[in-house]
């Protein structure tokens, strides 16, 4: 299986990184499903599980990637991390397996969030379905794909949440935007990193800013909720 590696110096911000990416989805996803209960809309139902997807992928790879950079068996003479594609142990499998349904579950839950708040379930649905499954065994040998598709789905997204800021000129749906653009830059640059690999820790840090930035949407919508009383129980939070 073909992987990104970060610089030596990077590994412990590598999964700092993941696991605050983690708990952001986790708390968008919760607060999601929370919105949903109280209104009744279902584009809060779909949001909410396309994040809930994100956030078991996140956990996913925070968890494979402690067990890759903190096994000695993965570290080669020159401090480099080496995986041992003739050693089919445990750990392997157990890292081969948890990348395949990282890949998959990221690039589910984005779809499911470009839906909304249109029907999830319709007759392209398992087309789509197909197409997903598709590029994730095939990004096995060539992860540039699995980030390419993930960068073309955030796109959709960013144009989505533009239009609806067209309409709304919500500074929520802004600061969303923002963090969606974050995140797709940071894509666009991982296609890149065999070339440069100092890249990886430059992807990385904007990853990180893009997550923080949905974790000062959250505490907006969290504020607004507080704020309205009876009108947010009708209307639900606004992004």
């Amino acid at each position: 299986m073909e992987i990104i590696l970060p610089p030596q110096g990077f590994l412990n911000i590598d999964i700092l990184i993941e696991g605050i990416s983690f708990l952001t989805v986790l708390f968008f996803s919760v607060l999601c499903i929370k919105n949903y209960r109280m209104n009744k809309d279902k584009k809060f139902l779909y949001l909410g599980g396309g994040f809930g997807l994100i956030t078991i992928a996140q956990f996913i790879i925070t968890v494979v990637k402690a067990v890759l950079y903190y096994d000695a068996s993965f570290i080669g003479m020159n401090g480099e991390i080496v995986i041992p594609y003739n050693i089919f142990n445990f750990v392997t499998i157990f890292y081969n397996g948890g990348i395949f349904a990282y890949r998959g579950l990221i690039l589910l839950g984005l779809y499911l969030v470009y839906k909304v708040p249109k029907k999830v379930f319709e007759k392209d649905s398992l087309l789509v379905l197909y197409l997903i499954i598709i590029i994730t065994i095939f990004s096995k040998d060539a992860v540039q794909l699995f980030h390419i598709t993930e960068l073309t789905l955030l796109t959709l997204i960013i144009l989505k949440y533009y239009e609806v800021h067209s309409k709304n000129k919500s500074k929520g749906t802004f600061i969303l935007m923002m963090a969606f653009g974050g995140l797709a830059l940071s894509n666009a640059m991982f296609i890149f990193v065999k070339l440069m690999t100092p890249i990886y820790s430059v992807a990385g840090l904007i990853e990180l800013a893009s997550y923080i930035t949905l974790l000062i949407v959250i505490v907006r919508i969290i504020e607004y909720g507080k704020n309205n009383g009876k009108k947010t129980k009708q209307n639900g939070y606004h992004l």
